[in-house]
């Protein structure tokens, strides 16, 4: 993938971490955030799906309340590069790696939905992005 570089201001070359939880903050909904070391600040991300090439799927072990939690990072190509972090035991985690299973070619573009569920579950939806055609698993498939 050849881009043309763009001169004058931009954004330093580091990801942009989108944390997965269902929430509000002043009024907004949200189903994914940024979040602001600096400001200890959600900022809530209206847009319920990202557009891009999966490039790595990782773990991370991140300490919170004093201890060790898994999370699962999904890093995506697009117009910068995102990081969606989840943790891996979350129905997120598990309705991503389920249908990412399926797909065979990872040399299309993606298309990750945020889908709002009961409470505080999120849960997600993969496309190709080529065809705009969802990826999952039928009923019928034992």
């Amino acid at each position: 993938m050849v881009t043309e570089i763009k001169l004058g201001l931009c954004n330093p070359p580091e990801p942009v971490y989108l944390f997965v939880n269902q929430g509000e903050v002043d009024g907004e909904s949200f189903v994914w955030y940024k979040f602001n070391i600096s400001q200890e600040k959600k900022i809530p991300v209206t847009q319920r799906a990202l557009i891009g090439y999966l490039s790595e799927l990782r773990l991370t072990t991140k300490e919170f309340k004093g201890k060790d939690n898994l999370k699962l990072d999904i890093v995506i190509s697009a117009d910068e590069l995102y990081v969606v972090r989840t943790g891996i035991e979350t129905n997120f985690a598990k309705s991503f790696l389920l249908a990412a299973s399926l797909i065979q070619d990872f040399s299309k573009p993606l298309i990750i939905v945020a889908n709002a569920g009961d409470e505080n579950t999120v849960f997600c939806n993969l496309y190709d992005a080529s065809k705009s055609c969802r990826i999952f698993v039928s009923k019928g498939s034992d």
